[in-house]
């Protein structure tokens, strides 16, 4: 039986399969409009993918998120996390784990990790913000250890993005799956999938009425066995994810066919097609057809950055939904997440995002399927930094003709900057050793500007960092290790330099 970590941990997997929590706005207003005609004006104290919960002069009320048309309020979850963090006593641990624990309730997972980690600076043994951050209690020792080391000790290895057992990480190793406590080979697995879709498919051909409701009733059905059957199916081997590779090509009438099929089973009202992607939205449809066109853009331009030369013979699905609300209701994800790639699609909405647009998710997310494609399996051993500061690297990309102009992420390079200039930001010793369950918000910042520092300015950096990226491909190398070996300096001194970079050259024309 796979072992599932701490709730927190899950959590953070899911941050990191979002890739944009921070800074997106989440709305969440004073006046919640139902579906009715109704309205409820109070202050809303809770907003999730299943409802909201606000409390009115009449009492605490929960408004399920089918029955809510509108949800307005002045301002939004993220100003208000802002406001009370200025307000708090911060030389006060049980302040800063309070407000993590409401971050939590937002479900604004970054800054929640943030705040335990200041508590942890003020009071390095508390239990709760240790076990929030995916810490647990070495079993050899009693100390607190990292989430890898404990499994470690126990002997686990891992797969994908969780620890094993040695007999069931042989099993996956082999390319099987587990499906409802029973192992099946990879044959036996593919059939099994394929006799669902055809179930799904043939009890709603008749009625089109019926596709949508039968499409998501088969979407709900699966999701309990796919968390039983640990790594998702799209992984495998060493070969590149998401399917875009190695398949034989479509013809134009089979590609046209298989988008007009997703496009009824999904209930999509847009579907179009670029070269490398199948994009499909509820959108305005000329939007969509622009994005497309970005979207090639940007894979040509990946192709060329990361140095993939393999044929990518299918398109890779790209879901745009009309807006935050759908994107929620739809996928179940919460109001502090803008999108998300999961090894199969990208999925995201239309709508500005705070001062991130449709288009950085995209390219956040693009970067998150690349990776998927140079490093395949090796994605989920390369350490958290490298995987979401390239990503924040390139989600403020403009596209200029043919190519893309990386730019400066304004809020991220602020927030480093006062990190620095109070003395609390995180040391790189530590933040290339950080696991995914400790990567916060103000991590995110941190890695994008390490990343621009080795890349943009320091001497021979460029160089060093491309042959970090290969050796990664490579797998099979501890991460920080290798940081070590290949930029050969001490990390006192790379910090050093990091800092005087950010400060002083990093966004100065």
């Amino acid at each position: 039986m796979a072992v599932a970590s701490s709730k927190r941990s899950k959590l953070a997997r899911a941050i990191v399969a979002a890739g944009l929590a921070w800074p997106l706005v989440a709305w969440a207003q004073d006046v919640v409009f139902k579906t009715d005609g109704g309205r409820l004006r109070g202050t809303i104290l809770k907003e999730t993918s299943r409802g909201v919960r606000i409390k009115t002069a009449g009492g605490t009320i929960f408004v399920p998120r089918d029955d809510i048309a509108e949800v307005r309020r002045d301002g939004d979850v993220f100003r208000e996390f802002e406001r009370r963090r200025r307000a708090l006593d911060a030389s006060d641990e049980r302040a800063w784990y309070r407000l993590g624990v409401w971050a939590q309730s937002q479900e604004l997972y970054p800054q929640a990790i943030d705040c335990f980690h200041e508590v942890l600076r003020l009071e390095p043994d508390h239990e709760e913000a240790r076990w929030e951050l995916g810490y647990r209690r070495s079993s050899v020792n009693g100390r607190w250890v990292t989430e890898s080391t404990y499994f470690q000790e126990k002997g686990y290895r891992r797969w994908e993005d969780r620890w094993v057992p040695p007999d069931e990480y042989s099993k996956y190793a082999a390319g099987m799956e587990k499906v409802d406590g029973r192992w099946l080979t990879p044959a036996e697995a593919a059939r099994r999938r394929a006799a669902e879709d055809g179930e799904s498919l043939s009890a709603s051909a008749a009625n089109p009425a019926r596709r949508k409701k039968a499409a998501r009733d088969a979407r709900a059905a699966k999701a309990p066995r796919a968390r039983a059957r640990g790594p998702a199916r799209w992984f495998g081997g060493g070969r590149p994810l998401g399917g875009q590779v190695g398949g034989k090509p479509l013809s134009p009438e089979e590609r046209e066919a298989a988008r007009e099929r997703a496009k009824a089973q999904g209930g999509w009202a847009v579907a179009t097609s670029s070269k490398y992607y199948d994009v499909f939205s509820n959108g305005p449809a000329k939007e969509v057809e622009s994005l497309a066109r970005l979207m090639d853009v940007m894979c040509e331009e990946y192709k060329r950055i990361f140095h993939f030369d393999r044929e990518l013979t299918r398109p890779f699905p790209v879901h745009l939904y009309a807006n935050q609300r759908e994107f929620m209701r739809r996928t179940g994800k919460g109001p502090g997440v803008g999108g998300f790639y999961d090894g199969r699609k990208i999925v995201g909405f239309h709508g500005k995002l705070g001062n991130l647009s449709t288009s950085s998710v995209l390219f956040h997310e693009g970067t998150h399927q690349f990776q998927g494609l140079v490093l395949g399996r090796n994605m989920w051993q390369a350490k958290i930094w490298l995987i979401e500061g390239l990503a924040v690297y390139f989600e403020a990309c403009k596209v200029q003709g043919r190519r893309l102009r990386v730019e400066i992420p304004t809020a991220r390079l602020a927030a480093v900057r006062r990190a620095i200039r109070s003395g609390t930001y995180v040391p790189l010793a530590t933040l290339i050793r950080m696991e995914q369950a400790q990567f916060g918000a103000l991590h995110y910042a941190h890695a994008w500007s390490l990343i621009h520092f080795l890349v943009n300015g320091a001497g021979g950096g460029k160089k060093r960092f491309v042959e970090y990226w290969e050796k990664t491909k490579e797998g099979g190398r501890d991460g920080v290790a290798l940081f070590e070996e290949i930029f050969n300096r001490p990390l006192a001194e790379i910090e050093a330099a990091w800092k005087d970079y950010v400060l002083n050259r990093l966004g100065r024309r």
